[in-house]
């Protein structure tokens, strides 16, 4: 029987929970949710690491392969978006609609907020954790991932998370770093500006 990495999850839990609890605090000027979530997904790996040194996933060993696979997930995944919102589903599902503005403060903090912590977290550690523990990640990541977004937000649209986290999770496993699934997470999240939503 392979083991599990039960640690991780126990790390996993904690800050999902940190984080939806942060967004029941009273609003204040010094306190932000987003900042907070983007620190815990930051540093919540820290321990893990601190002896064993860089995570190889913080190296990028072949750039040239790097930039193909982006290229490869950035075109699926925008030729996904475009057609899945132009389904006719229940706007719970498809809650995009129209153009959304792309401000620079939007696209910065989708970069430094959301897509960079949160790779560093799930395609970072606890895609290590799996692999380390002999189990095949990109599955179990991705279905984190999606359980991670329904809980801090609960709504069916949420859950769909797990269809791109599995786009991410095979582009960690392709090119062996956190920047192609970062960078690819970044353009996802851009995607209702840049393509837009249902008519």
């Amino acid at each position: 029987m392979k083991a599990f990495p039960v640690k991780p999850l126990v790390v996993y839990c904690g800050v999902i929970a940190a984080v939806r609890l942060s967004l029941s605090l009273p609003v204040a000027p010094f306190f932000s949710p987003s900042l907070f979530a983007a620190a815990l997904f930051l540093y919540a790996p820290l321990p893990r690491y601190w002896r064993r040194g860089f995570p190889s996933w913080a190296r990028a060993m072949d750039p040239g392969m790097s930039v193909a696979f982006f290229a490869l997930l950035a075109g699926a995944g925008a030729i996904a978006f475009f057609l899945f919102v132009r389904l006719p589903l229940p706007p719970a599902i498809s809650p995009y609609h129209g153009t959304v503005p792309l401000t620079a403060a939007m696209a910065a903090h989708q970069l430094l907020l959301v897509a960079l912590p949160e790779e560093v977290f799930f395609r970072g550690y606890l895609y290590d954790a799996f692999e380390e523990a002999g189990r095949e990640p990109v599955l179990p990541v991705a279905l984190l991932f999606a359980v991670g977004h329904f809980a801090i937000a609960p709504s069916p649209f949420r859950l769909m998370t797990f269809f791109p986290a599995l786009l991410l999770g095979w582009g960690r496993k392709k090119s062996g770093n956190v920047y192609v699934p970062a960078a690819v997470h970044f353009l996802y999240n851009l995607f209702p500006s840049l393509i837009g939503g249902s008519p």
